[in-house]
């Protein structure tokens, strides 16, 4: 058993998809599931993101879509800084 479960909350764009690359590969951590958000792109984006992510890995955490965006104001979008589906145009598998 690892040392740490955990769950990962993520809007998956370039700089979340690092974080989750490095936490799969982290021995004593444990990924229990994950959840998308809106945040730098759509949470259509980010979901399908954090599946091509983890298909990428060949891990097959369970991955759960959430919010759409920010409950008390309206979403910023980064996606000049991320690329418009949130991986720099990276082309993935799909998921």
């Amino acid at each position: 058993m690892a040392e740490h479960r955990i769950w990962f909350d993520c809007d998956t764009g370039v700089d979340d998809a690092i974080a989750l690359l490095t936490a799969h590969r982290q021995p004593g951590l444990e990924i229990v599931g994950l959840s998308t958000v809106a945040g730098n792109v759509t949470l259509d984006h980010t979901t399908e993101n954090t599946l091509k992510i983890c298909g990428l890995m060949g891990a097959d955490y369970p991955v759960y879509p959430g919010a759409p965006g920010p409950l008390r104001r309206e979403r910023e979008d980064a996606s000049s800084f991320h690329g418009a589906d949130g991986l720099g145009g990276a082309v993935l598998p799909a998921p």
